[in-house]
């Protein structure tokens, strides 16, 4: 809950800035010179980022709440030493990798989001809760963010379990009513 609230003050911080911008965009145009129109145009982009940017991110935190929900640790996973725990998630990435298809057309390695299911999403999470152990936050981000795309594509693939708690129906239930 209290993560929630604090996504919620930032959002609230957030609004708070664009509208600020927004304030001082108009003041920019009211000003009437081709230099106003110029800096108003520039705030503008400059509060289009901003939005675009904290969309992302409540998104990716969304993503990634629904799969810190849904995972469940395998066996053999060593809480206690974080270097084993991440050769050993980096293990089951390259297991779920290779059979799902090994190699793509083209030379791309295949990441595995694209075929291999339930293990595959898993793999990803394991692999980016491992980064996250060992402070290696950029790596722990992109391994999410392959396990969400991983996690979509198997939804999207059964038609089943969307990340939004919807059927393949579009409705809350599924029930295609």
């Amino acid at each position: 809950m209290r993560q929630k609230i604090v996504v919620v003050a930032l959002l609230l911080i957030t609004a708070a800035y664009c509208w600020g911008l927004g304030w001082i965009a108009w003041g920019f145009v009211r000003a009437g010179s081709a230099l106003g129109y110029g800096l108003a145009l520039g705030i503008v982009i400059l509060l289009g980022l901003t939005v675009w940017v904290t969309w992302r991110e409540v998104l990716f935190g969304i993503g990634a709440g629904d799969l810190a929900r849904r995972y469940e640790p395998p066996a053999d996973a060593d809480a206690e030493d974080p270097r084993a725990e991440f050769e050993a998630a980096r293990t089951a990435v390259q297991v779920a990798g290779e059979q799902s298809g090994g190699e793509q057309g083209g030379g791309e390695q295949n990441d595995g989001a694209h075929h291999g299911g339930e293990q595959d999403w898993t793999a990803w999470f394991r692999l980016a809760l491992a980064y996250d152990a060992l402070r290696d936050r950029k790596g722990a981000r992109m391994a999410t963010r392959r396990a969400i795309d991983a996690r979509r594509a198997d939804a999207r693939r059964t038609g089943a379990g969307r990340a939004d708690g919807r059927g393949a129906d579009g409705r809350r239930d599924g029930a295609g009513r």
